[in-house]
């Protein structure tokens, strides 16, 4: 059985983890797209269609198979196997990527950049096997303070090195793709060091079928979904140019790729457990819905100011050379929302050992309803169609994640705005207070910030005081014990 404080202390923990990586990995885009065009970020945006999807690949969805395993000595016979499949996998991922695709890239967008920068950036797919199995024996033992503690000291020698170049030796972009290499590097000896694991020379085929057989799923289901997120890249790079891609890409980060950081904390810690606890329906239930409302919690206000203040903040912080990344903000911070209701959807059926219904439901709203929705979005509106095809998505996956979740764990719509009511009152009155403190009192944007912040947290406590609470009172006793 998985105690609720060990949950909570893997919540804090990856947390910890998250804020240090999101700071400085989110610090250097700042700073860079204070310094850079939108034009040199839409390179890299490029540049990451191919490499994400790639890198979602590279593993052939091991660590997910190994993780979702229920007894420990199982998932251990089959970590040799796994390391140097994924070895050779990477390998072959990294060559591809290299003399394949970045020509291809390079040609599709009339770039040349694209020739250099994609084989560098596939360096960190090479590299990434090696750190493979040293994390999925961290997260099966959910010891994410030690994980935790790893990335951050990789990620904050990672991050001064990157923002000195930027200023000191004018890297420019390629502080940001410095950024992201050293921290895979520099994290390899410390996962060796603390889990003392070394693959032994055996490769057994019955373990790489029965691993490939759960993994071919999952990670098809995760490029699938990564393509899903990075779609909409490749389209307005083809279509609009590196430029406006540039402009979108600020949007994007706001509010897409910062809900996936949040989220992605819950999700991460979440997702063994729901793996251990596949056969009990309604602890699964219980486990989800108190998911959706701390990302209630913590998302819902963070959208909700970006929609109120694009303007302030895309101006304000970044310039006027960034003013096509207002109204898609905007729309982006609905659709984040929206998404919310099903946020850690996909680790729950994938712990529930249904990759496969989980690839269906992503390729399905992919192909029927994300690219015929970008096309004719981006065609007829630019950016701001782009914007609303990937709103409809997220209603789209909002409503088919709803209907699976029902007949799976008996999750109602009920249930999910029980857990997310309290957040919605909070911003809708926070809200309320905005306005009428902008007609009536001062109109001051710093006002207006410290107005919104204040009635949120102070409504947010009253509406879900219980909870609140109860996930400080386990923080306080791991933290004792």
């Amino acid at each position: 059985m998985i105690k609720t404080s060990k949950i909570v202390s893997g919540i804090k923990w990856t947390a910890i983890q998250f804020v240090f990586d999101f700071i400085f990995r989110f610090s250097i885009r700042l700073i860079l797209a204070t310094i850079l065009l939108p034009k040199d970020f839409g390179l890299v945006g490029m540049c990451m269609v191919f490499i994400a999807v790639s890198g979602a690949a590279s593993e052939l969805g091991m660590s997910a198979a190994l993780i979702q395993k229920k007894n420990d000595e199982e998932a251990e016979e089959m970590y040799s196997t796994a390391f140097w499949s994924g070895l050779l996998w990477g390998l072959g991922i990294f060559l591809l990527l290299s003399f394949v695709i970045g020509p291809f890239a390079a040609s599709f967008y009339e770039e040349p950049m694209l020739n250099i920068l994609i084989p560098v950036l596939s360096l960190g797919i090479l590299i990434k096997p090696f750190s493979l199995i040293h994390t999925v024996i961290l997260t099966r033992n959910m010891d994410f303070k030690s994980l935790a503690t790893i990335l951050n000291i990789s990620a904050l020698i990672a991050g001064v090195f990157s923002i000195t170049g930027a200023y000191m030796f004018d890297l420019g972009v390629w502080a940001l793709i410095a950024n992201s290499l050293l921290t895979v590097i520099l994290s390899l000896p410390l996962l060796f060091i603390k889990t003392k694991w070394k693959p032994k020379l055996e490769w057994n085929k019955l373990h790489f079928k029965n691993i490939f057989g759960f993994g071919a799923y999952s990670s098809g289901t995760v490029m699938f979904s990564t393509l899903t997120y990075n779609i909409d890249n490749l389209m307005i790079g083809k279509l609009l140019g590196s430029s406006l891609l540039g402009a979108y890409a600020l949007s994007f980060s706001l509010t897409e790729q910062f809900r996936q950081a949040i989220s992605g904390i819950l999700n991460k810690v979440m997702y063994p457990v729901y793996g251990k606890s596949q056969d009990n329906k309604d602890k699964l239930k219980g486990y989800f819905l108190q998911i959706i409302n701390i990302n209630a919690i913590l998302i819902y206000p963070i959208m909700t100011f970006l929609l109120f203040f694009a303007e302030e903040i895309i101006i304000g912080f970044f310039g006027e050379k960034w003013i096509e990344s207002i109204i898609p903000l905007k729309i982006l911070a609905i659709g984040m929302m929206v998404h919310l209701l099903v946020n850690s959807f996909t680790s729950l059926i994938r712990g529930l050992g249904k990759p496969k219904l989980e690839m269906k439901i992503i390729m399905s709203l992919t192909i029927f309803v994300l690219i015929p929705g970008l096309y004719l979005g981006i065609t007829n509106y630019g950016l701001t169609g782009a914007a609303f095809a990937i709103l409809l998505n997220k209603v789209c996956l909002a409503v088919v994640g709803l209907f699976v979740l029902n007949r799976e764990i008996g999750v109602s719509l009920l249930n999910v705005y029980q857990s997310v009511k309290g957040a919605i009152y909070s911003i809708l009155i926070s809200s309320l207070v905005v306005f009428l403190v902008e007609k009536y009192v001062y109109d001051n944007s710093i006002y207006l910030f410290g107005a919104f912040i204040l009635t949120y947290l102070l409504l947010i406590y009253k509406f879900e005081k219980k909870n609140i609470n109860a996930v400080i009172s386990n923080l306080i006793e791991k933290n004792i014990n």
